[in-house]
This record gives C-alpha cells, structure tokens and sequence, in this order.
C-alpha cells in the first residue's frame, strides 16, 4: 500500500511534510508509512480520504480499480447554476422566472 501512497502522491506533487500538514498528522507518521516500517491506522486512513474525497480508497487499500474515485470527479465537475423556475398554479397556468 505504501507504493500506491507513494505514487498518488507523486502524481499530487505532494511533498511528505504537506500531507501531514494537511492532514493532521505527525510528520514521522508519514515517513514511517512511506518507508513501509509501519502501516497506515484506520485514523489515517480517514484523514486522508477525507482530505482528498478523489482518492479511491479501494484502490489505495486493494489496489483494485482506478486511483481517482471516476464518481466522485463527476460530481464535483458539475457546475450547474439556475436559468429559470417555473411555478405552476392550481387554474393550470404557469409563469416563468428567469433568474
């Protein structure tokens, strides 16, 4: 797993020292991990998906599937804002309001 860190991190341009600042972690916990001396806690493992929602935490934990999280990359892709409401009355007549 700690290979996986290691790559998504690269592909990030994340330094070691920036993810445990981000995160909230102990700098020597990063190192740690990224050396493969201890393996990432459940703690971690939240902080860091939670930093960064994109990463497949499958994929992390597994290494099945993609590295980024395709569902979540759609929602945050959609910028949609409101061109206009449309009220309908009880007499079957309507009126729109652009906004």
């Amino acid at each position: 797993m700690y290979k996986r860190l290691k790559n998504w991190m690269g592909l990030e341009g994340l330094k070691a020292s920036e993810l445990a600042d981000k995160i909230g972690v102990n700098r020597a916990t990063i190192s740690h991990i990224l050396s493969g001396r201890n393996k990432p806690s459940i703690d971690f493992l939240k902080k860091l998906l939670y930093a960064y929602p994109n990463l497949n935490a499958n994929w992390l934990i597994s290494g099945i599937g993609f590295m980024q999280d395709n569902q979540k990359l759609k929602q945050e892709k959609v910028n949609r804002t409101i061109g206009k409401v449309v009220v309908f009355y009880d007499d079957q007549s309507f009126e729109e309001i652009k906004a």
